[in-house]
């Protein structure tokens, strides 16, 4: 009875220590038990961490126009926290060979600085548009699309997927991730996939189904045109077959993923990498002293964090956009307090990011083995942003070229 009358408050219970970050949507979220309390930042950083290196990703124009020329080239950057460096990864070799034959053609034109206006209908037109899919372990999956149209010459539109390895800025195969076995094994299922895909278009009817199946010859299996993911803690192989011309020009089928091994680096990267909960509502990234979870809403739409100690109490932290994709835990004895000052530069310098930054947000990862229409354009499958440099805002050179993309 004394202890029920007790005008005593009652004692709250503290979330556990915790400190770590996680990239979800656009955005990367720092975790910190501060006070008692779960304390959250949120910048719009797309991270990797290779080898205990924490790297920025972004994509930037390299714009090469004159005026009856639109040569609008991309780029992506790995950027180093710590020292600061930015180092390009890959770049549109298309586009920047059509602006140098265009340039060697044209000896007495004038490149157009960054506030100067082009035709409004220029005679050769060249750009290209990439999108940050994924990141597992120190490879970086993307999709771009190039778009050419030169009067009287060519007019092309070719979307593409591709994986390059962060760590050298190698294009990566199938071949070296995976080893010869493996590779054809992964190829023949997607051919076998692909195959299965083109006769279920052929047989559809309907309004649709026919013009889907007057599209879907222009789309050619490419074993080359791939992206690598996690689900559910394993890798997998996705393939995009590129349409060639006519109305599958520009746009990408994407086919059932395929299960692939664990690389050899796997096991650096096994603790970042979230598995399905049992209800298969949630994703958990497991720990000794506390988990970390992602609790998905019923709209598809975001996801509530969640930190859980030994004893399985829970705390929430905050709403995600979808998908959450890894967990990177600061409070382990390999990071040190130079990587820690490293990732808090960058989100304070973050918010100075220009506002063309733009967002793709892409299908949850429970969605990722539906097979989309071809006479749909497909997006990519997971969130990205990009980042132009800071000193060239947007002009409406560029304005019209995103005009005449949609």
């Amino acid at each position: 009875m004394a202890a029920g009358c007790s005008s005593r408050p009652r004692l709250k219970e503290s979330p556990p220590a915790a400190e770590f970050l996680v990239t979800a949507g656009d955005s990367a979220f720092w975790v910190t038990t501060t006070e008692g309390r779960l304390r959250l930042r949120r910048a719009p950083l797309t991270l990797a961490n290779v080898r205990g290196r924490f790297y920025e990703l972004y994509v930037t124009d390299d714009d090469r126009s004159y005026f009856d020329a639109l040569l609008v080239g991309q780029r992506i950057y790995r950027r180093d926290l710590v020292s600061g460096d930015s180092v390009p990864v890959f770049e549109d070799r298309r586009v920047n060979g059509i602006a140098r034959a265009y340039a060697a053609e044209h000896p007495g034109e004038r490149r157009l600085d960054a506030d100067e206006e082009g035709s409004d209908e220029p005679h050769t037109v060249a750009t290209s548009d990439a999108e940050l899919l994924d990141v597992v372990g120190p490879l970086l999956s993307f999709a771009y699309s190039t778009n050419i149209d030169i009067a009287n010459v060519e007019d092309s539109h070719v979307m593409r997927h591709s994986v390059v390895d962060l760590r050298d800025g190698s294009t990566a195969t199938l071949h070296g991730v995976f080893g010869d076995s493996v590779a054809h094994r992964i190829i023949a299922e997607g051919r076998a996939a692909y195959r299965i895909v083109i006769d279920s278009v052929r047989r559809a009817s309907g309004v649709d189904g026919r013009r889907a199946a007057r599209a879907i010859d222009t789309f050619q299996f490419d074993s080359t045109s791939f992206a690598i993911v996690d689900i559910d803690g394993a890798p997998m192989v996705g393939f995009y077959v590129p349409g060639k011309g006519g109305p599958g020009g520009g746009l990408s089928l994407p086919l059932p993923h395929v299960r692939a091994p664990q690389p050899a680096w796997w096991a650096e990267i096994a603790a970042t990498v979230p598995k399905l909960s049992a209800d298969s509502v949630s994703e958990v990234w497991d720990g000794p002293r506390y988990d970390v979870i992602a609790r998905y809403d019923t709209s598809g739409d975001f996801a509530t964090l969640v930190v859980r100690d030994s004893t399985r109490r829970e705390w929430n932290a905050t709403r995600l956009p979808i998908p959450a994709r890894r967990v990177y835990r600061l409070d382990t004895p390999d990071v040190d307090t130079t990587v820690v000052r490293g990732l808090s530069r960058a989100f304070d310098e973050s918010s100075l990011y220009s506002g063309a930054a733009r967002t793709v947000l892409g299908p949850a990862r429970a969605r990722a083995n539906v097979v989309v229409q071809v006479s749909h354009a497909v997006r990519p499958m997971s969130p990205a942003r990009r980042t132009r440099s800071a000193s060239r805002p947007p002009t409406h050179r560029r304005d019209r070229r995103e005009r005449d993309r949609r």
